[in-house]
């Protein structure tokens, strides 16, 4: 029996490619780095990110991770809000997210929106660079939800 693979090709910000690789165990964000054109042919370098580690990527505001700090200098843009455009939505049992690209100021972003939550993180081209450096257990202080505050929820037996 023959596993099925895709893999979308969904935007590329600056030297990096970001598609949706679906396989048959579920949907992962595939960044690689391409090589721009007349470039030499860059060092091979991918990455694939599933749902959990995207939803984590949205915390960045509260929660730096070492991998990013370099790289990470404005959280919002002043001015006008950011949209993304053509929403991929990838899904396992633990997370929901969307995946699209914003274009503003002449500037592309990878676009990451918690479904749950609502939280968005605008990545740039180089800090999607840094994250195909990145290993899984750099992301793990973001996937840990415990040192987060949250909004109790009414007890309905205290009603």
């Amino acid at each position: 029996m023959k596993t099925r693979v895709t893999d979308t090709l969904l935007a590329r910000v600056g030297n990096v490619e970001v598609s949706k690789f679906e396989t048959a165990t579920g949907a992962r964000l595939r960044l690689r780095r391409a090589g721009s054109v007349g470039a030499p042919a860059p060092a091979e370098a991918e990455a694939y990110l599933d749902p959990l580690e995207l939803e984590g990527l949205t915390r960045l505001r509260y929660k730096p991770i070492a991998v990013l700090s370099r790289t990470r200098t404005d959280r919002e843009r002043p001015g006008q809000p950011e949209k993304a455009e053509a929403v991929e939505h990838l899904q396992n049992e633990f997370a929901m997210v969307g995946v699209g690209i914003s274009h503003a100021n002449s500037d592309t972003r990878l676009v990451i929106m918690d479904m749950t939550a609502g939280q968005t993180v605008f990545l740039t081209s180089q800090e999607l660079e840094a994250l195909l450096a990145a290993r899984h257990m750099d992301l793990a202080p973001l996937i840990d939800t415990s040192d987060l505050v949250a909004i109790p929820e009414p007890d309905i037996d205290q009603a």
